[in-house]
């Protein structure tokens, strides 16, 4: 136990003393006798001891805090077996604004709150429960204490929100009197208006050691130095983006800096430690004789640290304009001033999440709606046949007379026609059918027979070299002879899985798992 665990033991048995009503040591009377003789003075002497008085003891001023804390001590341990709830609102709520009724309900609470059950109360009434705990009513050990106060706040903070911002600040404060090594609480997704600096850097402090470094958009944009939310672009097509992209750049920024240079942001741009006075358990009825006012604490100020500020800003600005490139926005932030290495690696993470995201959107879309694309496509085919076959009686019967007045100019045309029809069908046609042939011939369904058939050289060579896992220069090899970019043609092989198959072949830059298989069959039996 710590001295002011100590000083806590000693106010409780100074508490134990009342004050004590003292007797006159003497009184002078006069008493009036008839006729001429003078009045005298008869001096009445006390029959008890004179006393010696204390007057800083015996007339003291007790705070309202102070009476607060010696009531507490005498209803400690009392407890209402039964009791009706009756409603109970005050500032700074203490006993002696409860009504009988309302005491004896506070005391059933709290013995069910004792024994682990959370009726439903009024919030006045779990301000006093945690003044008590505060001044060590209900607990022996102060780690017990901190647990009470704790899990009273996590019952009761759905029903009343309010509560966090007290009981956050006077766990921690509660923690620094007693020394206590606790857990941190939970991560919080903004920083509350009300919370003290003491917290509020601490909170930096957690999400910036973190790992990965993690930071909500909340949270980030107090940090960056300009208003994200009052440019055109943020106000327009942007916000999306950017409260998506800038905090997702500060993390990959962090881990690639820690991986280059070995030091992360925060080790970087690394603040001085300072040392300030936080005041005990504010807004809380707190006796503050018990703990002292205030206590010292170490404070990193991170968030007031002006180059990890102005760092984050630079970054910021610069995912900004890049967002604004990509999406066709004019215009652009000027004066930015980033490292080269940082700036490629946030072009490049932006054009790659960016299609990923794309092409994530596109199959969403089509998995909504599954169409059986092989019977759709044999359907189209028999329907083009019966067209066409339409098509030629009609003709046939048009032309009779003239075909019966110049059937020798006729017949040398529709000859010569044939002919040429025949060898474009027979040039056009025999490469799919050496295609198709070669790929029923590794046993594959019809369904992957026909998507092989649509696959042009260059996306049989790009798929090949996918899945043997070769460099970037083979694709890009592959994609100049065929006059394209290797983006480009890994575009075109999903439109054409997409139209086929209702899934893609490839994300990213790997063949799909699931799909391995059947492209290794295809293409080995290729050639490929």
């Amino acid at each position: 136990m710590n001295d002011r665990a100590d000083r806590h033991v000693d106010h409780i048995n100074n508490n134990q003393r009342r004050i004590q009503e003292h007797q006159l040591t003497f009184a002078e009377i006069e008493l009036e006798q008839q006729g001429p003789e003078q009045a005298k003075s008869i001096v009445v002497s006390s029959d008890h001891q004179e006393r010696e008085m204390d007057w800083q003891r015996d007339f003291r001023y007790v705070s309202r805090e102070r009476q607060f804390v010696e009531q507490a001590r005498v209803l400690e341990w009392e407890n209402e077996a039964v009791a009706e709830f009756i409603p109970f609102h005050a500032y700074w709520p203490t006993y002696e604004q409860m009504q009988p009724r309302q005491l004896r309900w506070y005391l059933y609470w709290r013995g069910e709150v004792r024994s682990g059950r959370y009726p439903d109360t009024d919030l006045s009434y779990l301000f006093v429960y945690l003044y008590e705990l505060i001044h060590g009513v209900g607990w022996s050990e102060p780690a017990e204490g901190y647990e009470l106060m704790r899990r009273v706040w996590l019952a009761y903070r759905e029903r009343y929100p309010e509560l966090d911002g007290y009981v956050r600040e006077w766990l921690y404060d509660y923690s620094l009197v007693f020394e206590l090594e606790v857990p941190p609480a939970e991560p919080l997704q903004k920083l509350p208006r009300g919370l003290s600096r003491e917290l509020k850097e601490l909170e930096w402090k957690r999400r910036f050691t973190a790992e990965p470094l993690v930071l909500t958009w909340d949270m980030l944009r107090t940090m960056i130095d300009y208003d994200v939310e009052k440019s055109r672009f943020y106000t327009g097509q942007g916000r999306k983006d950017l409260q998506l992209y800038v905090p997702k750049v500060v993390s990959i920024v962090d881990a690639y800096l820690f991986k280059s240079e070995g030091a992360r942001l925060l080790e970087r741009f690394m603040p001085r430690e300072k040392k300030v006075s936080r005041p005990l358990f504010r807004t809380a009825v707190y006796d503050h004789e018990l703990y002292g006012r205030s206590i010292s604490v170490s404070v990193l100020p991170i968030s007031e640290h002006l180059p990890l500020r102005s760092f984050l800003t630079q970054l910021a600005r610069f995912t900004e304009n890049k967002l604004r490139e990509l999406a066709g926005f004019r215009g652009k932030l000027r004066g930015i001033t980033i490292e080269p290495a940082v700036e490629e690696l946030v072009v490049r993470y932006l054009h790659r999440d960016l299609e990923q995201r794309k092409v994530e959107k596109a199959r969403v879309h089509l998995s909504k709606v599954k169409i059986n694309t092989v019977k759709l496509h044999r359907l189209q085919r028999e329907s083009d046949e019966v067209r066409d076959m339409l098509m030629a009686e009609e003709q046939v019967e048009i032309d009779f007379e003239r075909l019966q007045i110049e059937p020798v100019l006729r017949a040398g045309s529709m000859s010569a026609y044939s002919k040429r029809r025949d060898e474009e069908v027979s040039s056009e046609g025999g490469k799919q059918v050496e295609i198709a042939a070669e790929a029923a011939a590794t046993g594959l369904s019809q369904e992957w027979r026909e998507l092989f058939a649509q696959l042009s050289g260059a996306h049989r060579e790009l798929l090949s070299v996918l899945l043997n896992g070769e460099n970037t220069a083979a694709r890009f090899r592959i994609a100049e002879q065929a006059g394209s970019m290797p983006e480009l043609l890994l575009d075109e092989i999903n439109e054409i899985s997409m139209e086929w198959m209702g899934d893609l072949l490839v994300d990213g830059d790997e063949i799909v798992e699931e799909y391995r298989a059947e492209l290794q069959s295809m293409l080995g039996g290729s050639g490929f």
